[in-house]
């Protein structure tokens, strides 16, 4: 690779020379009419008599600046002619005709000088090239100097000593690409290997190493995607920040997931009664009431001391309870109206006679018999038998005619109260007056056959215990049937 550079320009060239064309004239300008002529149109210089030099200077390191290049020599072409010693011309001697190429280094110093000779008669071009034994960037040269030195030896008068046509010469440096200057990384050999190598991983990555330019910024985004909650300069640190104080107690904010959840629970946690959907409010409602339902743990118990605080006449076992058997009547009972019925004297009976009146005959005792019975029949009413009343029965009675009344009272209540606190009130009462039954004393103390009843029974293959699910009978519409039969001995 090389590029030409134009001598023709009048410019390029310097040395004593005057303007002329070719033939005999003495050199027209110059300081001495032997001096060479170059030529009007600048294609040529021509010399005379004076040995001179004329020479041009290329700034090499400006002509070939691009980067990458390695200078490895140059190539040269010279069109020149000297003088015709052949036989019958009047030129005897040959003429000195010498050109010169002068590199110099970028300090002004000479790197290289190559000097070509040229006796040779008549128009001729000469050609070649020269290689540098060590090439070098374009930044080591500085000039390169092309000098041409001639001399008419004969000293004609006139310019008839040798030519230089410079408009069809060339002159050029060659030079390379190098890959290294290019890109010191196309070898780990190349001058400049190991910066250029830590300079391309710090483009392609500011974090492959610390000294990168741009590492510091690089590693706080590397971090923040890595984790919002790295810095509080992190885009997205504060949604992160919230959503982690969520995650840790989604009671942290009212718009956490599983907010309403959590707060429930902890109310739950604090209070299980506050809410019927608690996990533990069935047992919480039992610890604070046992009789807050049937299936709950110490409901027996609870319910056998409530009814005893109802009235102590509720079981023998109960705290104030009175032994009433073969109590002639004269006692309290807590319930007034009981105490009412249980009061009221029996009725009186009266027993009258129906005289029956018969004819002024006399009659048989049998046919009188056969009379009565006739009217009896008739009549219906002849003579009534004496009611033999026992004032025990009459009570029991009354008490139960009166406590049915009032049960049916307060069950009609029951029916349409207004809340369920009324409803409980309520249900007390009846419970009260249900529990009652006359005589109960005596009845309690009646033995059952085969002994007492045991809580648990162990059977084969199971057992029988005490459920407080059993007592619900007294809800059953055939409870009232079954207390009945505590009063209708007969069985009618």
């Amino acid at each position: 690779m090389g590029t030409n550079y134009d001598y023709s320009k009048a410019e390029n060239w310097s040395g004593t020379y005057g303007t002329g064309y070719w033939g005999g004239s003495t050199a027209s300008g110059g300081n001495n009419p032997s001096d060479p002529n170059r030529m009007p149109d600048n294609s040529a210089f021509i010399w005379g008599g004076a040995d001179s030099t004329v020479s041009a200077t290329i700034a090499l390191n400006t002509a070939l600046e691009a980067a990458g290049i390695k200078v490895n020599g140059f190539q040269y072409s010279w069109r020149v002619k000297n003088a015709n010693t052949t036989a019958g011309n009047l030129q005897t001697q040959v003429d000195p005709f010498k050109i010169t190429v002068d590199i110099k280094k970028a300090d002004g110093s000479t790197f290289a000088s190559f000097d070509y000779s040229y006796g040779y008669s008549g128009w001729r071009v000469y050609s070649g090239s020269r290689s540098f034994s060590m090439p070098q960037p374009t930044s080591f040269f500085g000039d390169v100097i092309i000098s041409a030195q001639a001399q008419d030896i004969e000293n004609f008068a006139g310019h008839y000593g040798p030519e230089f046509n410079v408009a069809q010469s060339s002159f050029k440096m060659t030079y390379t690409i190098d890959p290294c200057l290019a890109n010191p990384l196309s070898s780990y050999t190349c001058p400049g290997y190991a910066d250029a190598y830590f300079n391309q991983q710090c483009t392609a990555n500011p974090l492959y190493n610390s000294g990168c330019p741009g590492y510091a910024a690089a590693y706080l985004t590397q971090q923040c995607n890595s984790n919002p909650l790295y810095s509080t300069s992190c885009t997205g640190y504060t949604t992160a920040y919230y959503n982690q104080q969520c995650a840790i107690d989604p009671l942290y904010d009212k718009g956490c997931t599983g907010y309403d959840q959590a707060y429930f629970d902890k109310q739950c946690l604090a209070d299980a009664t506050s809410d019927p959907s608690c996990p533990d409010y069935f047992i919480a409602m039992c610890k604070a009431d046992p009789l807050y339902n049937m299936a709950c743990t110490g409901y027996t118990t609870a319910y056998f001391n409530q009814q005893c605080g109802l009235d102590p006449q509720y079981d023998q076992a109960c705290a104030g309870y009175v032994d009433l058997a073969g109590n002639d009547g004269d006692f309290v009972v807590l319930n007034p109206v009981i105490n009412d019925a249980i009061n009221v004297e029996p009725p009186t009976v009266v027993f009258t006679e129906t005289p029956v009146v018969v004819e002024d005959t006399v009659v048989e005792e049998t046919a009188v018999e056969e009379v009565i019975e006739e009217v009896v029949i008739v009549e219906e009413v002849v003579v009534e038998e004496p009611v033999v009343v026992d004032p025990v029965k009459a009570k029991s009675e009354k008490i139960k005619e009166i406590r049915q009344e009032i049960t049916q009272s307060l069950a009609d209540k029951m029916s349409t109260a207004a809340s369920f606190e009324v409803q409980q009130q309520i249900q007390t009462q009846l419970i009260s007056i249900i529990g009652y039954v006359p005589n109960y004393a005596k009845y309690n103390k009646a033995k059952l056959y085969g002994g007492e009843l045991q809580e648990e029974v162990n059977l084969k293959g199971g057992r029988i215990v005490d459920n407080a699910f059993a007592r619900w009978f007294v809800n059953d519409p055939n409870y009232e049937r079954l207390e009945a039969l505590q009063y209708n001995l007969k069985g009618n």
